[in-house]
């Protein structure tokens, strides 16, 4: 919501979010169906007033930057149109798709075959968190995502500790926290 029209940058596909948690500022990089949804709506914004480069980005009807009670009651609206189930107290929220987005990025690492591990702070500078720890609220476990990493466990227990005779278990225990 405190987005500027010049914090976004099209031909490099990324927005610079200037002050982020903690006043940190840090580049987002776009998918190129995010980059273009926002491509078509800068068009049509720029035709409404303000125009200048520090004017917001997002806007409601009465050209001014959005406010978070907007969104939010927006939010509840289009979650009662899709016959989502919600309430206040229980959610779910607009900040849940932070959430939904942290678990749908480690699912695609485990599913590619990436080393997650070293991808997590990757995730923490993208998500404008300090460090990887602050990432760990966002990290709730799913049954896909175990799913997900008791294959990776299983997969490496055939090709690397069964293969040694299954020598040390607690070797096996070890490796089995380090995928969690």
């Amino acid at each position: 919501m405190a987005l500027n029209l010049e914090h976004f940058h099209s031909t490099e596909k990324r927005l610079y979010i200037a002050e982020g948690k903690f006043r940190k500022a840090r580049w987002v990089p776009l998918s190129a169906s995010t980059c273009q949804a926002l491509e078509r709506y800068v068009r049509k914004r720029v035709q409404i007033r303000p125009r200048s480069p520090d004017s917001p980005l997002l806007i409601n009807q009465r050209s001014r930057r959005l406010h978070p009670c907007t969104v939010n009651q927006t939010f509840r609206n289009l979650l009662r149109q899709c016959g989502i189930r919600h309430s206040k107290h229980t959610g779910p929220r607009i900040h849940d798709l932070r959430h939904t987005f942290a678990i749908h990025r480690l699912l695609a690492w485990y599913r590619d075959g990436e080393d997650v591990h070293s991808r997590l702070p990757w995730l923490a500078t993208y998500m404008g968190h300090v460090d990887v720890h602050s990432t760990q609220v966002y990290l709730q476990p799913t049954a896909e995502l175990l799913e997900q990493v008791n294959r990776r466990f299983h997969n490496h227990y055939l090709h690397q500790i069964k293969h040694q005779g299954g020598k040390n278990d607690t070797h096996a225990c070890q490796v089995h926290q380090t995928f969690l």
